[in-house]
């Protein structure tokens, strides 16, 4: 009875002094070995209010009122604050001489992105001790050669978790500073060891888009380099989802993303749509090669039809330079308009195209400023909606008595013309229209306002032509070898277009006329086949027909 008196007494003493510890040891009198090394880890300076021993739930310490100062070059606040960070070990390493940490826990973190007005982040310093800002602005964060998961990694931890927290990003970089919110914030990391591939879950609420992310997936296997051989990541932007896979060697990385539709009214981006589309299909494939992204392939289906793109993207300046190749397939054009803009024309058919572009910046002014390319555009089987170009022509001429079956619609078989595109304005090179009753041909240009200049010459079916030219004085001045062929000029916007004659070109057309009349009389009375008298009598018939008088 004694002895079991006894153990029990030197169980409870145990106990005691093992749940006095925390009381006993002050750990706050090391801050001065173990506040340097975790500065010169973070290349920030920190601030510790309290840390102790803790026993319950697991063996380890927790700091409390951890604050991460920020770059002095970007603010003087803090870049990160905790309202806690747990540290748990493992008891039976412990208690053979070995540290080994079971769990790391961010209570309630709040930490501040901020890219400056040269467009530097500030977390492109973390982990970076001696190494200075960059002169030049660059869009992209700066690779560091540390950093907080090679720590951990080192540290051999279990489990790595956020509780709760906030994330605030803000771009003064920006014509208009903009400022987005991840708040309600957790975070689970799993098996951070050099050597495994640890497993990642992230949720967030996006303000002020009120949009919800999840990312789950894994990636690894961890190494003293930065190199992770295989990424493997499920992203959830609201009720869109995204497959994620690649790999990263030193500076360099790849990238694939895939989702099979995308509903566009579910992306916290503004796209050029004026309303809600499906993108099906969507590939992504690109390397990072330090400053340059290399899209190598991009490819969605949309409208039924098919789109492909490649390019080239270089970061470090505010106005970066690019240079790309677009392919368009079988893709229906009257819903595409219809939900990139409203205006009075519409064009439908089966169109695909071909452009190749380069220029720098991605803001509307930027582009139009820089952006150059050419290409060829072809549009199959369609109708252009809101217009008739011969109803337009017989207004033009004022001739009644001709009907058409559409006199709000221009229905065709194939329209095809070059493109060029410079400082704001696409150059129309080349354009050929087929129709039933006609077949135009011209150029012009289209500005990026939608400004129209076009010069179109309209080459009316001879059976329209006779009955037209019987109908209006006028429009023998544009018939040519039986074909009414009428020189139009279309002015005006994109929404409102305004059609008038080439008065320029018809005069041409009259002088035509005229001289070959003249060369035809002259050389009538060279051959002697020709009187003075008769040739008074055609000049009268010349102006008759003409003018129909």
């Amino acid at each position: 009875m004694k002895i079991v008196i006894g153990l029990l007494i030197a169980l409870a003493l145990m106990v005691g002094i093992i749940l006095a510890l925390p009381f006993l040891v002050d750990l706050n009198k090391y801050q001065d070995q173990y506040k340097p090394l975790l500065e010169d880890a973070l290349n920030r300076k920190v601030q510790l209010k309290d840390i102790r021993l803790t026993i319950w739930p697991r063996i380890g310490a927790r700091v409390a009122d951890l604050v991460v100062l920020d770059d002095p070059a970007f603010d003087s606040s803090p870049f990160a604050s905790l309202t806690s960070l747990d540290i748990g070990v493992k008891l039976m390493p412990l208690l053979s001489g070995k540290v080994e940490v079971e769990e790391i826990t961010l209570r309630d973190p709040v930490i501040t992105v901020i890219k400056n007005k040269s467009g530097v982040l500030n977390v492109s310093t973390i982990g970076r001790t001696g190494v200075e800002l960059p002169k030049t602005p660059s869009r992209a964060p700066i690779p560091s050669t540390e950093g907080p998961l090679k720590i951990l990694a080192l540290l051999a931890v279990d489990r790595v978790s956020i509780a709760g927290g906030k994330l605030t990003y803000r771009d003064l970089s920006a014509p208009k500073p903009t400022e987005y919110i991840l708040q309600d914030m957790e975070l689970l990391l799993q098996s951070v060891r050099l050597g495994q591939s640890p497993s990642l879950h992230v949720g967030m609420l996006v303000q002020p888009l009120n949009l919800p992310v999840k990312l789950d997936g894994t990636f690894g296997p961890l190494k003293e380099s930065k190199d992770i051989d295989a990424i493997n990541l499920q992203l959830a932007l609201g009720k869109t989802d995204f497959t994620i896979t690649g790999k990263t060697a030193g500076q360099n990385a790849s990238l694939s993303i895939s989702a099979p539709v995308i509903h566009t009214a579910d992306l916290p981006i503004d796209l050029p749509f004026q309303k809600p589309v499906d993108i099906k299909n969507l590939h992504i494939t690109a390397q990072a090669q330090g400053q340059n992204l290399l899209l190598q392939n991009l490819s969605f289906q949309l409208f039924d039809g098919q789109v492909a793109a490649e390019g080239r993207v270089t970061s470090g300046s505010e106005t970066p330079p690019f240079t790309g190749k677009i392919t368009l397939q079988g893709m229906q054009l009257a819903p595409a308009l219809n939900a990139m803009a409203t205006t009075q024309v519409s064009i439908s058919g089966t169109a695909g195209a071909d452009l190749g572009v380069q220029g720098r910046g991605l803001s509307m002014p930027d582009l139009t400023k820089s952006l150059e390319g050419t290409g060829h555009v072809a549009v199959k089987d369609g109708k252009i909606e809101g217009v008739n170009l011969l109803q337009e022509a017989i207004s033009i001429l004022k001739v009644t008595g001709i009907s058409l079956d559409n006199a709000k619609a221009t229905v065709f078989s194939t329209i095809e013309t070059d493109l060029a595109i410079k400082q704001g304005t696409i150059h129309v090179q080349r354009l050929l229209m087929d129709s039933h009753d006609f077949q135009a041909t011209g150029g012009g240009t289209i500005g990026f306002d939608q400004t129209l200049n076009l010069a179109v010459s309209l080459n009316l079916s001879q059976d329209l032509s006779r009955k037209i030219a019987g109908s209006s004085p006028a429009a023998n001045l544009a018939m040519k070898e039986g074909r009414l062929s009428l020189p139009l000029v279309i002015t005006g916007t994109a929404q409102a277009p305004l059609y008038g004659l080439d008065m320029k070109g018809l005069t041409g057309r009259v002088q035509e006329q005229v001289q070959k009349k003249v060369e035809e009389a002259v050389g009538g009375l060279l051959k002697g086949t020709t009187k003075p008298e008769d040739l008074k009598q055609q000049g009268r018939d010349l102006l008759k027909g003409l003018l129909r008088h």
